[in-house]
């Protein structure tokens, strides 16, 4: 392996070692991107005994003249270093900190805000001057996919499906996709599982369901918020229901990883690029719509 062709990222893992026992890990991972490194730290923190392993925090290496590599690292695998030591900590049930939802990760570098200010809870705002209602809803990693999926039944009937390219993935143009033929709910979340790793989990995708009742969007955000934008005051205030019913609080002081935060986008080590992103969706008939520039 040539090491310099690669890029070197660090990653703070943290995971359980039993039922009892949750534990923190410092890894140094060579890799074409983020997530590559990001995935070979993974089985790497498996084998050193940390289960479910979720990364933190982040923060590229191979761009800082002064870095080196700790003393106290050993080389774990071709790719990987790790510091040997884990810090372990006894699980508390009760305490809960925001585990940032895959495709995501904060920067080691502190930003505005305390992470520990990012809870699960939601903020809803009244109709703006355009005449739409807006909702921002923060859920954690583990169990993002399942509530976003429950967040259809809120907005139904559905009537279209878009997902959209941002342009800091690669810094290429952003690109509107629309699919012709997956247009239902059913279908929607089939194809959302069948290409989970490029699309929920992907940082530098966003995924809007829409409804045309009160022309309402559901929006999964590349930061992966929950968004709802409508201009009807009942699907509006039915959602906010539901959410509370799902356990959800609402709340003034919102905080989520978009704002405050540095943090960094990525997308899994077994996602397709760019490109291959496009073909699939080609392939899965999504139309590609011209942009206005």
């Amino acid at each position: 392996m040539k090491d310099k062709e690669l890029q070197f990222w660090y990653f703070l893992i943290e995971g359980n070692l039993d039922n009892e026992t949750g534990a923190y890990g410092n890894f140094y991972t060579y890799g074409e991107r983020c997530g590559e490194a990001l995935g070979k730290t993974y089985s790497i923190a498996q084998q050193e005994g940390i289960i479910n392993p979720t990364v933190i925090e982040t923060t590229r290496l191979d761009n800082l003249d002064e870095f080196k590599i700790p003393e106290e690292a050993e080389r774990i695998s071709d790719s990987t270093y790790m510091i040997p030591s884990l810090n372990t900590f006894k699980l508390n049930p009760e305490e809960y900190f925001f585990k940032p939802p895959t495709g995501i990760s904060f920067d080691t570098i502190i930003g505005e805000y305390d992470s520990e200010l990012i809870l699960e809870n939601f903020a809803a705002y009244n109709k703006n001057e355009n005449g739409v209602y807006e909702l921002q809803l923060v859920v954690d990693k583990t169990r993002l996919v399942e509530t976003f999926f429950k967040c259809f039944d809120f907005i139904e009937p559905i009537d279209a499906f878009w997902i959209y390219i941002c342009e800091h993935w690669l810094n290429r143009r952003r690109e509107l996709w629309a699919s012709k033929s997956i247009t239902n709910k059913n279908k929607i979340i089939k194809f959302l599982k069948n290409h989970q790793a490029n699309t929920i989990e992907n940082g530098f995708v966003e995924l809007v369901i829409n409804s045309n009742i009160g022309k309402t969007n559901l929006m999964l955000c590349e930061h992966k918020k929950v968004q709802l934008h409508t201009e009807s005051e009942e699907i509006f205030k039915n959602f906010i229901g539901n959410l509370i019913d799902l356990g959800f609080e609402q709340t003034k002081d919102f905080y989520n990883i978009e704002f405050g935060y540095h943090h960094w986008h990525y997308r899994p080590i077994e996602s397709l690029n760019r490109d291959d992103f496009a073909m699939m969706l080609i392939d899965n008939e999504f139309e590609n719509i011209k942009l206005e520039k």
